[in-house]
């Protein structure tokens, strides 16, 4: 009896064991999975939308520069992955170098009055222009865009935590080389308003964007 009574005490220890196992596997794999899905939801990708907009924008419009897409809402503390587009439409024929860039053009009188992003304050004392560039990641190198090929660029905007709800708007310019003999040399130091007009590739491209 007494060797029955040892081995039904063991049983039952295993099995509390076992349960007890079984109750913080599923914790963990719960906590796990909600780790995973908050940090694939913090970016949202839209490469492959972009550019098969892209592809559509350029076939229907005959646009050879734009940005997909050119408005999007964020909840502060997240961001996106969008893409510019370039097409090499040049007259000459010629395979050619393209660049872009970013810049803050507006927001909305709630933020700033009147409207412009430069020299006014953003939240920490930093001239909101310089705050609106922080949070724009882009490909700023040059490279080369076949004749009669598309181009893309990537193009990440991610809200920081404590940025002001309201409306963000940016403008997207490309550059190119402008040389009936390609190199890089041939480049604009920088793709800003400030390159030669000849250097510009199409026309600069709003981006707005909401935060909530």
């Amino acid at each position: 009896m007494v060797e029955r009574k040892a081995a039904i005490q063991m049983s039952l220890g295993f099995i509390v064991t076992v349960v007890f196992a079984i109750v913080m596997l599923s914790l963990a794999l719960t906590w796990l999975r909600g780790m995973i899905g908050g940090i694939s939801g913090v970016t949202d990708d839209l490469t492959q939308q972009a550019q098969s907009n892209l592809r559509d924008a350029f076939r229907e419009t005959g646009q050879n520069f734009a940005v997909w897409p050119s408005q999007y809402e964020l909840d502060r503390g997240k961001g996106i992955i969008m893409q510019a587009g370039i097409e090499n439409d040049a007259p000459d024929g010629l395979s050619h170098f393209f660049m872009i860039s970013v810049v803050p053009a507006a927001v909305s009188e709630s933020i700033c009055t009147g409207g412009n992003p430069s020299g006014c304050t953003a939240i920490g004392g930093m001239d909101m222009a310089e705050y609106m560039n922080s949070w724009v990641t882009y490909d700023q190198e040059a490279g080369p865009v076949a004749i009669n090929s598309l181009g893309f660029k990537r193009l990440d905007i991610t809200i920081p935590a404590e940025a002001r709800s309201g409306t963000y708007m940016f403008r997207v310019l490309a550059c190119y080389d402008a040389s009936s003999n390609p190199t890089l040399s041939d480049m604009p130091t920088t793709c800003d308003l400030s390159a030669p007009i000849d250097k510009f590739w199409g026309n600069p491209q709003p981006v707005t964007i909401k935060v909530k």
